[in-house]
């Protein structure tokens, strides 16, 4: 009986070394994908052109209540100046927020894009070099992988092509 579970063990074990031989795994730093490639770059364009000016608005107008805060606190100002000031504030951090949250909603929308593309871009170059495994290098779980099986630059090729050909929505053939 012994020597029967010895051997279905070994056999076990001999399957499990012959599936892991035949195992090919990739690498990718997705962290390099979603900012170095060219939706990436497209995407932070469109951002700032987007809400560069009213993010320099914001900001101006924070100084300006900055400057204003100084000068109450340097002089007895009256009670009214002090409203106003509060009032100002107010007004300010709620046009912040809302700022905010708008800038937030596009930003999620174009990581959730910039996801389903590296994903599309991981899976074909999975599927035309063989690899039956692709992980994410970034996501904290590779403490070593050959660099031979690095496919960081293959994908980010491949999600800079799907950009380029229109495969992808807001690419610049989809501009048009």
């Amino acid at each position: 009986m012994r020597r029967v579970l010895f051997t279905a063990v070994a056999a076990c074990l001999l399957m499990a070394n012959v599936a892991l031989a035949e195992t090919k795994i990739g690498v990718v730093d997705m962290q390099v994908v979603a900012t170095q490639s060219d939706p990436a770059k497209d995407a932070q364009n469109r951002m700032k052109s987007k809400y560069g000016a009213e993010r320099n608005q914001l900001e101006k107008q924070t100084k300006e209540l900055q400057k204003k805060a100084e000068a109450l606190k340097g002089q007895a100002a009256s009670e009214e100046k002090k409203v106003e000031f509060i009032r100002l504030k107010r007004d300010l951090d709620e046009k912040t927020r809302m700022f905010a949250r708008k800038v937030e909603q596009d930003e999620m929308k174009i990581r959730q894009d910039m996801v389903t593309l590296v994903f599309r871009a991981a899976y074909e170059v999975a599927q035309r070099k063989g690899y039956n495994f692709v992980v994410d290098v970034t996501a904290g779980g590779v403490l070593y992988a050959d660099q031979n099986m690095d496919l960081t630059n293959d994908v980010l090729a491949e999600v800079n092509k799907l950009w380029k050909s229109g495969a992808i929505k807001g690419s610049p053939k989809g501009k048009k």
